[in-house]
């Protein structure tokens, strides 16, 4: 998979996303994505499989159903696993869902 593959998926979500952070939070819902680690793989002394941790992360006013349900649509449809955690970010008055997964990153 490469990185545009992987926004392409972020992108059909439907909501405000952007790579990182926004200099301007919008209105929730949206999505922020990253990469905050890489694990390559390693042989003949080189980086052999270029995996990449990846969190996507839904930022709502209330608990939403529907909404991480769109986002966990949008990444089985693109062949991305996960592991969910949800808070409640008490001085944005936001829920944060995030989804933990880890890609492979080709090109």
């Amino acid at each position: 998979m490469t990185k545009k593959e992987v926004a392409d998926i972020i992108a059909s979500i439907g909501y405000t996303w952007r790579y990182s952070h926004f200099s301007q939070t919008p209105s929730p819902p949206y999505v922020v994505y990253y990469y905050p680690s890489e694990n390559d793989v390693h042989a003949d002394d080189e980086n052999y499989v270029n995996k990449r941790q990846l969190f996507v992360e839904l930022f709502t006013k209330s608990k939403d159903d529907t909404a991480e349900a769109k986002v966990e649509n949008a990444l089985r449809s693109g062949g991305i696993t996960w592991y969910k955690q949800t808070d409640f970010l008490n001085d944005e008055k936001l829920y944060q869902t995030v989804y933990e997964s880890e890609v492979i990153i080709s090109g």
